[in-house]
């Protein structure tokens, strides 16, 4: 038995057009990749400080006058202890990188007494690379200073049109907000409204804790590294803050740079203790600084995280490896209400005051249904 199945002529070219749409869109934003990754950061950069904005909103301050408070804020709270920090990282820097050969030089002993031949050889091989390197560095090209300065630019560049476009993220919110409900049938405008809120504490909670995480691991590393005697501690501890935002692999880059630092500097059992301090902060930060920082406020699998920065770095390469995690964050709410399969705990903790109200007095729930329908209407 054959089933014909007869469309309109209109229906079939409202399809098409549809799809060519569709189709249109995920080539522009394939092509305007960066400006996606622009817009995701500034999204990023408003969820987490939105509730200091808000509150700040209690008092004489309106949206947009308090969020260029907060922008103050962060200013003098990195712009400060970098003033006092600065010209002791560039001494340190400088001194490294004079005491640089000799430190390489060091290290050519150990690789003598490395075993087998093979590994011996490639060893001696590399270091007397680093050290040929290090005493004899080549000058950069004109083209090179040229596009170094252009790289420096756009980077600036982009930093300001981040903070530029979180401005109006959060300025413009309540109006974006509004048009996405009325986007949506009155049925599930509670549904999108819910999931709303909750992709934007898991974005907002995640970059927190991700500046808690940073900032605990430098601090950290920096007085460990005192204890330990090791030159530049503070350079080596500011290297270890930043690594520490890199996915999967960033945990162990972080402490890299201090045990080759004690091991051409100081000594082999040096660098053994700097490597043991390395594990006693990880299993820091894993126990007890990641499920209470982290875990906490985000909630995100761990194989949510693996397949989003698989996914993003193989779609966008670095950039994408690192909105990877937020982004499965929001996905993973999203699944998670489409598929009911929230932990009835979370959706409590979660569900809008007016809804609790709602559940304990009818009376509640009816005004909420007025406050939807005029968002509507």
């Amino acid at each position: 038995m054959v089933v014909t199945l007869k469309l309109p002529p209109v229906e079939v070219a409202r399809s098409g057009l549809v799809l060519i749409g569709v189709g249109a869109g995920c080539y522009l934003l394939w092509r305007a990749q960066e400006v996606v990754f622009l817009l995701m950061l500034a999204i990023l950069l408003a969820t987490a400080i939105e509730p200091l904005v808000t509150r700040l909103r209690r008092g004489p301050f309106t949206r947009g006058s308090g969020v260029l408070v907060v922008y103050t804020l962060i200013v003098l709270t990195i712009g400060m202890p970098t003033y006092a920090v600065v010209p002791s990282l560039f001494a340190q820097a400088a001194s490294f990188s004079e005491t640089l050969p000799e430190r390489l030089q060091q290290l050519r002993p150990y690789a003598l007494s490395l075993q087998p031949r093979p590994l011996q050889a490639a060893a001696i091989s590399a270091v007397d690379s680093a050290i040929s390197a290090v005493q004899s560095p080549q000058r950069p090209a004109q083209d090179q200073i040229v596009e170094a300065g252009a790289t420096a630019a756009h980077t600036l560049f982009s930093l300001i049109t981040v903070f530029v476009l979180a401005y109006y993220w959060l300025v413009e919110r309540p109006s974006i907000k509004r048009v996405v409900l009325r986007a949506v049938s009155v049925r599930h405008a509670r549904d999108v409204h819910t999931v709303w809120r909750e992709v934007e504490e898991k974005l907002g909670g995640w970059v927190r804790g991700q500046l808690i995480l940073m900032l605990a691991i430098g601090v950290m590393a920096t007085v460990g590294y005192v204890v330990l005697g090791l030159p530049n501690p503070i350079l080596l501890g500011v290297v270890a803050a930043i690594f520490e935002i890199v996915p999967i692999i960033g945990p162990y880059l972080a402490f890299a740079p201090a045990v080759l630092v004690a091991l051409a500097a100081v000594d082999v059992s040096r660098a053994l203790m700097v490597a043991g301090y390395a594990l006693v902060i990880q299993e820091i930060e894993t126990n007890v600084l990641v499920p209470r920082v982290i875990g906490r406020t985000v909630g995100i699998s761990p194989l949510t995280v693996m397949l989003g920065i698989l996914f993003g770095g193989v779609l966008a390469g670095l950039p994408g490896a690192f909105v990877a995690v937020p982004l499965a964050g929001a996905l993973q709410v999203v699944l998670a209400h489409l598929l009911r399969s929230e932990d009835p705990s979370q959706a409590e903790e979660h569900r809008d005051p007016a809804d609790r109200a709602a559940h304990q007095n009818p009376a509640a729930g009816a005004q909420s249904g007025v406050k939807f329908q005029r968002i509507h209407g």
